[in-house]
């Protein structure tokens, strides 16, 4: 079994790379999607500010026509004056003149206030086109920065899987699932040591007993990978095997302790200290 959990720390190394780079490639389009959004609501006010100017533009239109009716209309009447010679009818006419001087006044003063809105707009149209097509360099040139970066990136990836796929290539399926699980869910870490009785990554307590398989499972010189053969902490759900430490002393009299126990079990004195350490399933990643 020691090199499976070789194998397993080896493994270890490699998937946290892959799912780092993975995790890497993610954030990548990030920056340009803050961009790209940018832009959008740029390219939204522009076609606002152009909607308006072209609804502008034709009340310009009709305005210079009115105009242009008013003036044509005043003139037409100042001619006939000439051959006016009814005192009712010069009333009626100078009426009507000074109506269509007063509209020539009153569309001129519009035409003069709506040519300068209509001005204000161009001059802000033309700084949104500038923006906009600054903008879009942007974007372009991020968008080059990116697709590079993410092919590099990709290219690390696909060697990094390619390592992954030859060191778990006699792994058990369901074993290698699990492992790649624990790993992304415990920030690189899915093998641990036990030192003692005592999980290195959770840093929890083991049962005496289970801490003795995992002491056997480790020592096994057996190469079988198959889940059943391997061991999972019951709280953090790392991998576990046995390395000695400091703490091996209180294990050994700690588990003596416990064989001394059994021997009393069979005279019919001392305890179960095990009982039901209800660690049975230990499928819980």
């Amino acid at each position: 079994m020691k090199e499976i959990y070789t194998t397993l720390s080896q493994l270890q190394v490699v998937l946290a790379k892959m799912f780092a780079i993975e995790d890497e490639i993610k954030e990548i389009p990030m920056a340009l999607a803050d961009k790209e959004a940018v832009l959008q609501k740029t390219k939204i006010t522009y076609l606002e500010l152009h909607e308006k100017s072209e609804r502008v533009k034709e009340e310009l239109k009709s305005l210079r026509t009115r105009l242009d009716e008013a003036g044509v209309k005043r003139e037409t009447c100042e001619k006939m004056m000439e051959t006016i010679t009814q005192a009712r009818e010069f009333e009626t006419l100078q009426k009507e003149i000074e109506e269509a001087k007063n509209a020539e006044q009153t569309l001129r003063k519009g035409l003069i206030a709506k040519e300068k809105f209509y001005d204000e707009l161009n001059t802000k149209l033309t700084i949104q086109e500038e923006i906009m097509a600054q903008q879009t360099e942007e974007v372009e040139e991020e968008t080059k920065v990116k697709d590079s970066q993410i092919a590099e990136k990709q290219a690390e990836l696909d060697k990094i899987i390619a390592e992954k796929d030859e060191l778990a290539k006699d792994f058990d399926q369901n074993l290698l699932f699990k492992f790649e699980r624990i790993i992304r869910n415990k920030g690189g870490v899915g093998i641990v040591p036990v030192h003692g009785i005592v999980c290195e990554g959770c840093h929890m307590t083991l049962p005496a007993q289970f801490v003795n398989d995992v002491r056997r499972s480790t020592l096994n010189e057996d190469s079988s990978n198959e889940e059943s053969d391997i061991h999972f902490c019951p709280y953090c759900s790392r991998v576990l095997f046995y390395e000695d430490s400091a703490d091996d002393e209180h294990f050994d009299n700690l588990f003596t302790s416990e064989d001394e126990d059994e021997v009393g079990d069979e005279s019919g004195e001392g305890s179960d200290f095990m009982g039901d350490s209800g660690f049975d399933d230990l499928d819980t990643i």
